[in-house]
């Protein structure tokens, strides 16, 4: 297997890129950021994996699913990214009851922008991105990264960690 990308390092920028929420309804990279900040992470393929053995695409969304509600409270958007066309990630959110939203990284730009796009991954697919997570602030610059090869899940629990050490968003009101 060629060499796994390093992805982009905490402290760095994230270029300008765009996703696809369906046709012709484009998400630029800074309509996610002005949100707040964002834990978007990658999977190389929808309809894979399984949630019930801990492994491959389907556990990696629904574990970061089963978090949502924590990057909620932390007032961390959650965004997740494959080169799958925007219907399947529209099905295949649906199939998984996931209340988060699945965008399409359909000329891998946003894998280029990660600097996370593989040459050749399983002898065939060429390219491919690999399994990541970046939280991201609202200045596009990346507050956590963690890059890993794609037989391996990211880590729910140190994303979470990640956001939790972010800046308070709300100021406590004065009464």
């Amino acid at each position: 297997m060629p060499e796994l990308p390093t992805g982009l390092e905490v402290g760095d920028s994230v270029s300008a890129f765009s996703l696809l929420r369906g046709h012709q309804d484009v998400v630029p990279s800074h309509d996610l950021w002005a949100v707040g900040p964002t834990l978007i992470h990658f999977w190389p393929f929808a309809y894979t994996g399984s949630r019930a053995k801990g492994i491959g695409c389907e556990a990696q969304v629904c574990g970061f699913g089963a978090a949502k509600a924590d990057f909620d409270a932390l007032g961390v958007q959650l965004v997740g990214v494959s080169h799958d066309s925007p219907f399947v990630l529209a099905r295949w959110q649906h199939d998984l009851e996931q209340q988060y939203e699945f965008l399409s990284d359909w000329n891998w730009e946003a894998a280029r922008a990660f600097a996370i796009l593989i040459d050749e991954a399983f002898g065939c697919y060429r390219p491919l991105n690999t399994r990541a997570a970046f939280l991201v602030g609202r200045d596009g610059v990346v507050r956590h990264t963690e890059v890993t090869e794609p037989s391996v899940l990211p880590s729910v629990d140190s994303a979470l960690t990640a956001a939790q050490r972010l800046p308070t968003l709300v100021e406590p009101t004065s009464g």
